[in-house]
């Protein structure tokens, strides 16, 4: 089942952490609609509602992604989602993403005639639903080093924890609410440990090779490392591949409002704890698969033969 979209959308992929919000900013600065109402890390509230809801309503969620692939492997359940989806994404609720002057001025998102697309790591679990719904969408697939990935998870999962605990320092009940709501840990325990962090980086990527061999669709991969070290080059090729903006003054303009920081690639490598780190997960086998295996990833992104990908590798 699909919808005859007036102009398919460009899909950013990547796990949590990995650079997919600089890349989704960077695109909008070039002209790829996102959306109207989106998030601090440049995710589409529409799209993120509508993954969240699907991972919820099987009992997963976005650190425990297993329960989705049972669901995926039911097709009459598969088939029952994505025909609610074929609905919602028809329907009048859809201009919720477009933002009311452009429904005005273009009626649906299937009639949006212009480059779009959206950003959320959770889409990686969700990606066969979505190209039933799109088969002609555009996939952008951004991997980062495991290792930096799982230290960002666990630095954020560390800060919400300490901010929690200040607040349970510093107020009281407020009349009848639980203080469990107001102070109690709410996040992804699973993320406060390296290695929950890293076997979640290495399930998601898992997945975003298998759905990359799997479906046929115009694909392009990009490693974080090796775009931090060329961004124009690099943003000047991936623009092109999206149909947006790619003369050289746009991507200058882009790059300089976006603020890429290309001290951000290679994080690990540069202190003690994170070489201990790299050190013991040494020979994993989506590490090596992706050159992070010396610590010290070469030029090339990835072996060229570890994928299919239309012409369009790094």
């Amino acid at each position: 089942m699909s919808v005859e979209a007036s102009v398919q959308p460009v899909i950013l992929l990547g796990m949590h952490r990995s650079g997919t919000a600089m890349i989704a900013r960077l695109l909008d600065e070039l002209g790829l609609f996102q959306g109207a109402e989106i998030q601090g890390d440049h995710e589409a509230l529409w799209f993120l509602d509508i993954n969240e809801a699907l991972l919820r309503r099987v009992n997963a969620s976005w650190d425990s992604p297993a329960r989705f692939d049972e669901f995926l492997a039911n097709p009459a359940a598969f088939d029952l989602t994505s025909r609610c989806l074929h609905e919602d994404v028809s329907s009048k609720g859809a201009r919720r993403f477009l933002g009311r002057l452009r429904a005005m001025r273009h009626g649906s998102l299937l009639k949006y005639n212009l480059p779009w697309g959206w950003k959320d790591p959770r889409t990686l679990l969700t990606l066969p639903l979505w190209l039933d719904v799109f088969p002609g969408a555009k996939l952008v697939y951004i991997a980062r080093n495991g290792v930096d990935v799982a230290r960002s998870l666990m630095a954020r999962e560390q800060r919400e924890l300490e901010r929690r605990a200040k607040d349970f320092a510093s107020h009281g009940t407020a009349g009848n609410q639980l203080k469990i709501h107001g102070c109690g840990y709410k996040g992804s325990c699973r993320c406060l440990t390296f290695r929950g962090s890293f076997s979640l980086w290495e399930e998601y990527v898992e997945r975003a090779e298998a759905a990359l061999e799997k479906f046929n669709n115009p694909h392009m991969f990009l490693r974080f490392e090796t775009f931090l070290a060329n961004p124009p080059a690099e943003l000047a090729r991936l623009a092109t591949f999206c149909g947006v903006d790619s003369s050289e003054q746009a991507i200058s303009k882009a790059i300089a409002s976006v603020k890429v920081n290309p001290e951000r690639g290679n994080a690990a490598a540069a202190d003690p704890v994170g070489t201990a780190l790299l050190e013991s997960v040494r020979g994993n086998r989506w590490m090596s698969h992706y050159g992070y295996g010396d610590f010290a990833p070469p030029t090339i992104a990835r072996t060229v033969n570890s994928l299919k990908f239309s012409g369009v590798a790094s």
